[in-house]
């Protein structure tokens, strides 16, 4: 039930791909469907332009705001659903008695 991750090529740096490529990996993975489109399209972007922020620079408000987000996109189960939710409500309510 949890996503696995897995290498399936490395693009030395690419920003498309090419049908030798898709045909490697539709030899050595059968029954993987990708996009390719949508990776092309990725690729072409480039790598993201800014350093995702660190724990410690995330404000109680990003960090609340994520875990909202979190509880209400689909593949969580319900369970873990409402505990992001929570955690989002404990977070907002901690800073806002911090501020008084």
């Amino acid at each position: 039930g949890r996503p696995r991750h897995q290498w399936l090529a490395n693009l030395h740096g690419a920003y498309r791909t090419s049908p030798r490529l898709w045909a490697q990996i539709a030899a050595e993975f059968p029954t993987l469907v990708v996009d390719w489109a949508a990776v092309d399209r990725a690729l072409a972007l480039g790598p993201p332009t800014g350093i995702p922020p660190t724990p410690q620079q995330l404000t109680w408000a990003d960090t609340a705001h994520q875990l909202s987000v979190w509880s209400t996109q689909p593949g969580h189960a319900a369970a873990d659903q409402q505990i992001l939710a929570q955690a989002a409500e404990v977070l907002t309510r901690w800073h806002s008695q911090r501020d008084r």
